[in-house]
């Protein structure tokens, strides 16, 4: 950024930078999750399984990822403030078109068209903060983005799951859409357009080949391995937590099975708490810490207590959220060039991620109910643990 000075805490832009991007968030996550509480009401109104209900979550990833890699690489060629206002005016549009749709299936199509756009505000943002924050306060401020995507995250299970009971599942996306026409406005208001510096063209050629090379980098590949993996177990959980909660021998209506969403609410802590102790510890082993808490918070909710299944939920929120903040810190620190790419490839992994564990775990979930759930979540742990790939992530770390 040849004629840009990086801004620091202490300037005003700063934290424009900060409450845009966390407004634009909130509503973009709350959007990706809004569905995942709403399961079992679509599997009553449509008289389908639970496993093609999941196709509501799975559809909007599944395009997500190619949005990712589209709006990833058109961010770093074209400015990553007019592609993430792209992606909240069309995330606005579908929220208030899906509830006048009465077949399951346009509503799947037009959640399939709502997932590429919801890829714009990932796969810039990163980016957006490498080249505008200060390198000595990026971490504070990629903590306090990525803190924002758990609270958008339990926002919009929460706000789902609750009006859907009180007043039906259109009122649960009508007041988004709302909001999101608030944080539009807002966030073209607030957002400083990046340095033209930032965004120069080179043949489409170069540029594609500049993102591409990120496939080949070992010091990248381990950290799309902990994306993919991380989301796996973690989607699977939340998106069968419903099913169980809502069955024998707890029979909770929708809107007590929303509050446990609140759980998030140590997603949005961890973050920061995790940048601090990596300090301290180094990325590695903070990362095995966060591990260590997934699995033991997994394994708690096979206790068959309400209570006791509440504590485990706030254990894998912590312990996913200390993990994800980590390897997409790591991500931006290693890419030395074309950032929004790089993000974009490891936040394809995780997204792939949601995709598996919401839909392609279903059928064990539909033979051996909660236990199959768990069974994947411990399967996947050892995998990341024990993998080579692994082994890598120290090297990252020094």
């Amino acid at each position: 950024m040849d004629n840009h000075k990086p801004y620091q805490k202490q300037d005003r832009r700063f934290w424009q930078i900060i409450l845009a991007l966390t407004i634009a968030s909130l509503l973009n996550f709350s959007t990706l999750y809004i569905f995942q509480p709403l399961l079992p009401v679509f599997v009553d109104t449509y008289n389908i399984t639970a496993t093609v209900s999941s196709f509501l979550m799975s559809a909007s990833v599944v395009t997500m990822m190619v949005g990712l890699f589209v709006l990833g690489f058109s961010a770093d060629r074209y400015g990553r403030k007019t592609i993430m206002i792209l992606s909240l005016v069309m995330t606005v549009l579908t929220l208030i078109l899906i509830p006048y749709t009465t077949s399951f299936t346009l509503i799947v199509i037009l959640r399939l068209i709502q997932g590429f756009f919801l890829a714009g505000i990932p796969a810039a943002a990163m980016g957006y903060l490498g080249n505008m924050i200060a390198s000595q306060h990026l971490g504070m401020a990629m903590t306090f983005y990525i803190a924002s995507n758990a609270l958008g995250g339990m926002g919009g299970r929460v706000w789902g799951g609750f009006s859907a009971d009180q007043w039906g599942w259109q009122s649960s996306l009508f007041s988004l859409g709302g909001f999101g026409v608030a944080v539009t406005i807002a966030f073209m208001v607030l957002l400083p357009t990046e340095p033209p510096t930032t965004t120069r063209r080179v043949s489409l050629t170069s540029d594609l080949k500049g993102m591409l090379i990120h496939l080949l980098d070992k010091r990248l590949m381990p950290l799309f391995l902990v994306g993919l993996l991380l989301q796996v177990l973690f989607t699977a959980v939340w998106t069968y937590l419903p099913f169980y909660l809502k069955g024998d021998p707890f029979n909770w209506s929708l809107k007590w099975i929303s509050f446990t969403y609140l759980a998030y609410v140590l997603g949005v802590l961890a973050p920061p708490l995790a940048s601090r102790f990596s300090n301290r510890y180094g990325l590695s082993r903070v990362m095995i810490a966060g591990l260590l808490f997934l699995g033991l918070g997994t394994w708690i909710t096979a206790i068959q207590s309400g209570f006791i299944i509440v504590f485990g939920l706030t254990l894998i929120c912590t312990g996913f959220f200390i993990s994800h903040s980590m390897a997409a810190a790591l991500v931006n620190q290693t890419a030395t060039h074309h950032k929004s790419g790089a993000s974009s490839f490891y936040l394809i992994n995780y997204y792939l991620g949601v995709a598996i564990g919401s839909t392609a775990v279903g059928k064990l979930w539909d033979l051996f109910s909660w236990t199959g759930i768990l069974s994947t979540s411990l399967l996947l742990i050892i995998v990341l643990l024990f993998s080579p790939f692994y082994k890598r992530m120290d090297d990252l770390a020094k």
